[in-house]
């Protein structure tokens, strides 16, 4: 396939560089006199996508060495969103414009695309569809935070007792969420050992440790990102109390200066959104809710309002 698109970006080249082709009848008519004979599919890809074409030509051919590996990238994702294309083929498209234009050869640009450079903490960072807030920085990779809630679903579609590893959420997250993202950005996830310890307010079953590339936040972690004040572990438990929260030793929530930072909203509203540590017991789970506090009891986890902000670590360059 490759060779078939390479040669017919050569033959288009002298189009490619001229601006008024911009318009696809004027295009498709000057492509008849210089490629007639379009019947093969890689031809076809082409043809059929011969605007974008030209806008990838010209914006990598102003892109710089510095930039190029992105900007492959990120072409190669909106040619696939806009119209539809598998990936391979839109990746072969994107990949012989590059090569054509004296960039990086395609067998190479795999291999740059594997990292991406580190961000600061508290700052927000674009990957795959989404943006994603950076909550710790280490030496050659980040946890990102989705910036909001993504979707709304049951933790586990029954009510019983459930731990973080048997969930239908952990099974969604680490399948059919992960293989929505493309291969390239799958590549950069970083599989991790996640700990579940139990609910340090109830000592409910946390469950076995996890080996997952995608995962949602504990109790101990939403703490300690959303402004690290210890409240959980010194156990600065509160109550609803004649229309304000009390510190009282059979209080549920933590409340704190921080939960502004924790809101998090679904299609522009605010929402709660689901913890992996069990609540009051093993068929309820924590969460964060509409005004930032964190539900110690929790909620059952059948319910399908639940919020996903899924937390995932990638590998970065310096």
């Amino acid at each position: 396939m490759r060779d078939e698109i390479r040669q017919a970006l050569q033959d288009y080249q002298s189009l490619f560089e001229v601006e008024t082709f911009a318009d696809p009848i004027l295009f498709n008519m000057k492509r008849l006199d210089v490629f007639p004979d379009a019947s093969t599919e890689p031809i076809q890809i082409l043809i059929n996508n011969a605007i974008s074409g030209i806008d990838a030509y010209s914006r990598l051919k102003n892109s710089s060495s510095r930039n190029m590996s992105t900007d492959v990238h990120n072409l190669t994702k909106e040619l696939r969103k806009k119209y539809f294309i598998e990936e391979n083929a839109a990746k072969a498209v994107i990949e012989c414009i590059a090569e054509l234009l004296g960039y990086i050869p395609p067998t190479d640009i795999e291999q740059s695309l594997s990292t991406i450079a580190l961000a600061p903490v508290g700052s927000t960072v674009q990957f795959g569809d989404y943006d994603w807030r950076v909550i710790e920085v280490q030496r050659d990779k980040m946890l990102l935070l989705s910036e909001t809630i993504l979707e709304q679903r049951a933790y586990h579609p029954c009510y019983l007792g459930v731990t973080w590893e048997e969930s239908k959420l952990r099974q969604y997250l680490n399948n059919d969420f992960l293989n929505n993202l493309d291969s390239a950005d799958r590549s950069k996830i970083v599989e991790t050992r996640i700990t579940n310890p139990d609910n340090l307010w109830y000592s409910s079953d946390g469950g076995n440790d996890t080996n997952d590339k995608i995962f949602v936040l504990s109790i101990e972690e939403v703490d300690r990102y959303f402004g690290d004040s210890g409240d959980y572990l010194n156990k600065r438990q509160k109550k609803y109390d004649n229309g304000k929260w009390i510190i009282d030793n059979d209080g549920w929530i933590l409340s704190n200066a921080h939960d502004g930072s924790r809101v998090a909203k679904h299609n522009g509203l605010a929402s709660l959104w689901w913890l992996r540590s069990p609540g009051y017991n093993d068929c309820t789970v924590a969460y964060v809710s509409t005004t930032g506090n964190i539900a110690l009891n929790g909620d059952r986890v059948c319910i399908g309002r639940g919020g996903i902000r899924p937390a995932l670590w990638i590998k970065c360059s310096n």
